[in-house]
């Protein structure tokens, strides 16, 4: 390696730690750590920005957008409350309602702390009744939303198909979805048996649930030809996107344009529900992982990488070591933007690609309850006051058993496969 290789690769190290430590945005950081690369090296500025995801930077606000005019016209209330009406009394399926739900919204292409921070205080309040199962429930809604995520209308499987372009890999985005979705409903199944088998025995894992007070816009659901417009716009988005495979952020940006044009809300509160946040997170963060590529620092890394081969132990060390950061980084799509690449850059368009891509993005996905996640703080901030700190490590717990558990048995496919 080079001496600015090298230095690129500390840096990036840095932006993780501070990122961890000081709980700083780690675009913000990552594009800051570009300047020393850049007087250094020389590099054109210009060329830098060519790595920009300007898709994506459309994509994560189109689809934002479209959400918030489905929630905000009330369209999204009502479905939620008539599953849940269905449902009825059907206790062992609530759980699965909200995963349904979330994983419904996510695939659709919200970006999934959208359905999480709508479902999470939602299922607060249908659980008052039912303590002995609000943990499953929320455990429910968060295991859907962020496993749907996958799908390629989503922020995070786009994030996943763009790193793959930049590295000529093909894979079939929808095969990583249904992946991710076999795995997260084993999840859900064996988590609301091990809970069953508890309250069984008697030792039921109780959570009381404490909603905050809800504060409803006044204009909510009053407008019934708006609220028909918003879900009909969602259906004709997911419409276009599929079949006439138009591009997912400029057409949601355009369902989103016409609702706004016709129905005239409050244009503040809906551009407020974009995750600014996470899309400087991700911009910047891919923006300086184009700067290390352009200068060879991700092609040094694949050859220090090649000594452990590009078998069964390289395949184990990135699908354990990207879930280790997901426990410890609260930004799933953060660390699958950071891991990605070495996947692409080390193994290519071989036979056993898309399994390896399943084995370290699947598990990744399973992390969101660790209570430094938002689900997980969201999930602590709806229940009673004396259960938080059980509940908390509760979360903790859980998180870390299936950091271990899953990646063991996801990582069996692709290795059996080489």
């Amino acid at each position: 390696m080079s001496f600015v290789q090298v230095l690129s690769l500390a840096l990036l190290v840095l932006v993780l730690v501070l990122a961890i430590w000081q709980k700083l945005n780690i675009g913000m950081v990552a594009l800051a750590a570009a300047l020393p690369i850049l007087m250094i090296s020389g590099f054109d500025v210009d060329k830098m920005y060519d790595a920009f995801p300007g898709n994506l930077f459309v994509l994560i606000a189109g689809v934002s957008l479209l959400f918030a005019h489905v929630e905000r016209s009330g369209a999204l209330a009502v479905v939620v409350k008539g599953t849940y009406a269905a449902v009825g009394d059907r206790h062992w399926l609530l759980p699965w309602a909200g995963f349904v739900l979330a994983a419904a919204m996510s695939t659709a292409g919200a970006f999934s702390t959208a359905p999480i921070a709508f479902l999470v205080p939602m299922i607060a309040y249908v659980s008052v009744g039912y303590s002995s199962i609000f943990y499953m429930c929320e455990l429910g809604v968060v295991i859907g939303a962020n496993s749907a995520g996958l799908s390629p209308l989503n922020p995070t499987g786009a994030v996943i198909r763009t790193i793959a372009d930049k590295y000529h890999v093909s894979y079939p985005g929808w095969a990583l979805w249904a992946a991710s979705m076999v795995v997260a409903i084993i999840v859900v199944f064996v988590l609301q048996m091990i809970s069953v088998v508890q309250a069984r025995r008697g030792r039921a894992y109780v959570v009381t649930p404490a909603p905050a007070e809800q504060t409803h816009d006044p204009d909510e659901g009053k407008n019934h030809a708006y609220m028909w417009a918003s879900g009909l716009a969602l259906i004709a988005f997911v419409l276009l996107v599929i079949f006439p495979k138009t591009d997912v952020g400029v057409t949601a940006m355009a369902m989103a344009v016409l609702l706004q044009i016709f129905f005239r809300p409050n244009e503040k509160v809906l551009l407020s529900r974009i995750p600014w946040n996470s899309i400087l997170l991700l911009c910047g963060l891919l923006t300086y992982l184009g700067l290390m590529k352009d200068i060879g620092t991700m092609t040094s890394i694949q050859k220090a990488l090649d000594h452990l081969g590009t078998g069964a132990l390289l395949i184990i060390v990135l699908s354990y070591m990207t879930v280790l950061l997901c426990n410890i980084e609260s930004s799933t799509l953060g660390v699958l933007g950071l891991m990605m690449p070495l996947v692409f850059a080390t193994f290519g368009t071989g036979t056993q690609t898309f399994w390896i891509v399943v084995a370290v993005a699947v598990p990744a996905a399973l992390m969101v309850m660790s209570p430094i996640h938002v689900a997980g703080t969201l999930i602590i901030g709806n229940s009673a006051l004396k259960d938080q700190d059980r509940l908390f490590r509760r979360l903790l717990a859980t998180a870390a058993s299936l950091a271990v558990v899953v990646p063991a048995f996801v990582v069996l496919v692709p290795i059996s496969i080489g």
